[in-house]
């Protein structure tokens, strides 16, 4: 048996874990796929896949082995997919964080009357989704090493500091001040707020703290909301500071802003798709980039 489709086999099956899912992508019976498998575990002599009643798990074998054969097979399948370009899809999958997606496609999408199913999810959990064909295209703001998706640079979120109205007339307020408040004074009234953060590691404020104190944040109140429109909202109608990317604000929003006083920070968001299939995604993708 010819080693390269036993390589091309193995690559198919690491990816999707399962030989009856391979089989499918591949036009191959479970059986035939499995022969495969155990002619090249032979072939190697190694063991590449521990058997699950639902699924196969890698060994470190497999796992070693992947990264060798992995940039060949999706250079090949890039080469091929520009001779034998897909059929352009005319259906959109999309993969995204919530908050980002209603303020920037959604209005668009439903505009121009687009079919479209959407994932809302983490990083992790859409570029899955993307290696696993549920979706077409993701937008994440993680830049991961998931083998045979690619990444392009799609638009940078600047986040800044806001706080509630009520908050900003109080006097107290360090922003009152004609002259710009001391950097050690302004930290230790800011850790005496009540935060809102969208998680528990404060991955966000950290990343605030970072550029504005080269500290860590020692908040003493906070709370918990794991949507940016929802900590928006919470602030609108309570007392508060936070750190919100500037195009969810708007012109009409109440809450104090201050990119003078506090130095803002960029987050990179990148968009995703499988190697070898930019060509039949590249009506969406020039259409998501205008949008934006």
């Amino acid at each position: 048996m010819n080693p390269i489709e036993l390589y091309q086999s193995f690559y198919c099956i690491y990816r999707e874990r399962n030989l009856t899912k391979a089989g499918k992508i591949l036009g191959l019976s479970q059986p035939a796929l499995s022969l495969h498998l155990q002619s090249l575990e032979q072939h190697r002599k190694e063991i590449l896949f521990l058997r699950t009643s639902r699924d196969l798990v890698p060994t470190e074998a497999a796992k070693r082995l992947y990264v060798q054969v992995a940039g060949p097979i999706e250079e090949l399948e890039r080469m091929e997919g520009q001779i034998h370009p897909k059929e352009k899809s005319k259906y959109l999958r999309i993969g995204s964080a919530r908050e980002w997606f209603q303020e920037k496609i959604l209005p668009k999408l439903s505009k121009f009357g687009e079919s479209f199913h959407v994932k809302f999810g983490h990083p992790v959990d859409l570029l899955e989704a993307l290696s696993k064909k549920e979706i077409d295209l993701a937008i994440a703001n993680q830049k991961l090493n998931v083998p045979g998706i690619s990444f392009e640079e799609l638009y940078a979120e600047n986040f800044v500091f806001v706080a509630s109205k009520n908050l900003s007339l109080d006097l107290n307020f360090p922003f009152r001040m004609e002259s710009k408040p001391k950097p050690e004074l302004l930290k230790q009234w800011m850790e005496e707020q009540h935060w809102f953060v969208y998680s528990e590691d404060f991955a966000i404020v950290r990343r605030f703290w970072k550029v504005n104190f080269e500290s860590r944040p020692k908040l003493k109140k906070y709370s918990v909301l794991p949507n940016l429109h929802d900590i928006k909202r919470a602030m609108e109608m309570g007392q508060g500071v936070s750190v919100l990317p500037n195009y969810l604000l708007g012109k009409k929003s109440s809450l104090y802003t201050n990119e003078k006083d506090c130095k803002t920070f960029e987050n990179q968001l990148y968009l995703t798709y499988r190697v070898g299939e930019r060509f039949s995604l590249e009506d969406h993708i020039q259409r998501l980039i205008s949008w934006i």
